[in-house]
C-alpha cells in the first residue's frame, strides 16, 4: 500500500513559526563553497558546485542536485540556500552544468540521457576519491527530476524529485517541449537531420539531438521509480505550465513510498506564482526537502 504524506503552506505564519529540526538546533558548520572543473567520461570539462562542510575528516552524506531542461546548475536559485543549509549539517553537496547548460561549452546537442548520467557518475566518482563519502542522496528539478528518476538505484538512499518531468517515453518531454505534435515533429526532423531546433517564445533556442528524442522514448522514468526501495520525495508546485498534475500524479502512483509536498503559490520554478516577489515558495521548498535530506542521511 502506498503511504502518502501530504505537506501544505496553511499560512505564512505557519511557515515562518514553524520549529528548527534537531539538526538545526545543533551548532551549525562553517561552509566551504568552491567552484570547480571536473573531467567527464569524454573528456569534456564538467563545471561544477561544491558545498562542503568545513570540517571534514569524518565521513559525511552527499547530495547531488542535478537542473532542469535549459537550466544551469544555480537549479532556478534553489540549489544555493539547500546546499548552504545541508553543508551547515554536515552534509556535502555537488551540482553541476549538465552539456550545453550553464557554464559548458559543449553544444547543446550533447545534452542527452548518457552524457548526463555519465557526468553524475562522474562527479559522484570524484567526491568519493576527494572524501570520505556515506551515504547518497538526490535532488532532481523538472528534466533533473526526469534523470535523478532514472538513476536512482539501491546505492542512492534518498531522492527528492521537484516538479519532475517523469513520465515514461516521448510523453516526457510533451509537457515542456509543447505537446505531442510539436515533440513528435521535432523527432522527426531531427532523423532527417541529426538534431532539431527547440524554439521558445517563438525564436530558435537550442539544438536537441536525434539521440535526444530516441534515447527518452526508449526510457521508462516511472518503471524505475516504482523499483526504487530507498526513500523518494515529491514536490509540487500549485501553477505549473511545464510539468502537469498528470505527470506528477503518475509519479505518485508509480512510488511504493513517498512523501508528497505541496507547495502552495508556487510556479514551475518555485517562485510566487501571484508575482509579488515573496519568498515563502522557495524557503518552503527548501525546508522541507532540507528537512527530508537530514531525516534519512543523518
Amino acid at each position: 500500500m502506498k503511504k502518502l504524506l501530504t505537506l501544505g503552506i496553511l499560512s505564512a505564519l505557519l511557515l515562518v513559526g514553524c520549529s528548527q529540526t534537531k539538526e538545526e538546533q545543533k551548532a551549525k558548520q562553517s561552509v566551504s563553497s568552491e567552484n570547480i572543473t571536473i573531467k567527464s567520461k569524454r573528456n569534456t570539462d564538467i563545471y561544477a558546485t561544491m558545498v562542503v562542510p568545513q570540517e571534514t575528516s569524518e565521513e559525511m552524506p552527499l547530495v547531488v542536485m542535478s537542473h532542469g531542461f535549459v537550466g544551469d546548475r544555480e537549479g532556478c536559485a534553489n540549489f544555493e540556500p539547500l546546499a548552504k543549509k545541508l553543508a551547515e549539517s554536515g552534509i556535502a553537496s555537488i551540482r553541476i552544468d549538465f552539456p550545453g547548460n550553464g557554464e559548458s561549452q559543449e553544444d547543446y546537442t550533447a545534452y542527452d540521457l548518457t552524457n548526463m548520467s555519465d557526468d553524475l557518475d562522474s562527479i559522484i566518482a570524484f567526491m568519493k576519491e576527494k572524501y570520505s563519502i556515506g551515504k547518497i542522496g538526490m535532488v532532481g528539478h523538472s528534466m533533473g527530476g526526469r534523470i535523478t528518476s532514472l538513476y536512482i538505484d539501491d546505492k542512492v538512499d534518498v531522492a527528492a524529485l521537484w516538479a519532475p518531468a517523469a513520465n515514461d517515453g516521448l510523453s516526457g518531454l510533451y509537457d515542456f517541449m509543447g505537446g505531442e505534435k510539436a515533440v513528435q515533429e521535432m523527432y522527426n526532423e531531427a532523423k532527417q537531420k541529426g538534431q532539431s531546433t527547440f524554439t521558445l517564445w517563438g525564436e530558435p533556442y537550442v539544438d536537441c539531438s536525434l539521440r535526444f528524442f530516441e534515447e527518452n522514448e526508449k526510457s521508462r522514468p516511472l518503471e524505475n521509480i516504482g523499483k526504487y526501495q530507498g526513500h523518494l520525495m515529491i514536490a509540487i508546485d500549485e501553477f505549473d505550465d511545464y510539468v502537469s498534475k498528470e505527470t506528477t500524479n503518475a509519479v505518485i502512483q508509480s512510488a511504493t513510498d513517498i512523501r508528497v509536498i505541496h507547495v502552495k503559490n508556487a510556479d514551475h520554478v518555485f517562485d510566487a506564482a501571484d508575482g509579488s516577489g515573496s519568498q515563502e515558495p522557495r524557503e518552503f521548498l527548501v525546508q522541507k526537502t532540507y528537512e527530508f535530506l537530514i531525516e534519512y542521511l543523518k
